[in-house]
């Protein structure tokens, strides 16, 4: 997260998230990376695997990560395009008189 004195950059890949207290309530700063989410899963498709329970080919529940080499060994693919990438979304937020504090959490924090 880069925060200025007027944006809020977020950068998120995996399970990881960032809340933004604004004048006593959540605003999200980022998004969860499940594997049923259609972009998520039209890569996951393409890059030859499947969805099983939620998972990545039965086993990951989320489709980033920075780890979890074992599924970003297809050669014929970029690494953009493997089953779990490592390329975060970022967003940008302005930030206002009314924010209070940012909470960031990963994995079981939550």
């Amino acid at each position: 997260m880069l925060i200025t004195p007027t944006k809020i950059f977020t950068a998120n890949a995996g399970d990881s998230r960032a809340v933004l207290s604004r004048k006593g309530h959540a605003l999200p700063l980022s998004s969860d990376h499940k594997p049923e989410n259609e972009i998520e899963r039209k890569r996951i498709q393409a890059a030859g695997g499947d969805i099983v329970n939620g998972r990545v080919n039965g086993g990951l529940n989320l489709s980033r990560s920075f780890g979890d080499f074992n599924y970003k060994k297809n050669k014929s693919k970029q690494w953009d395009e493997q089953l779990i990438i490592c390329k975060p979304d970022i967003t940008e937020t302005t930030r206002g008189s009314d924010d209070e504090f940012i909470i960031m959490g990963c994995d079981g924090i939550w």
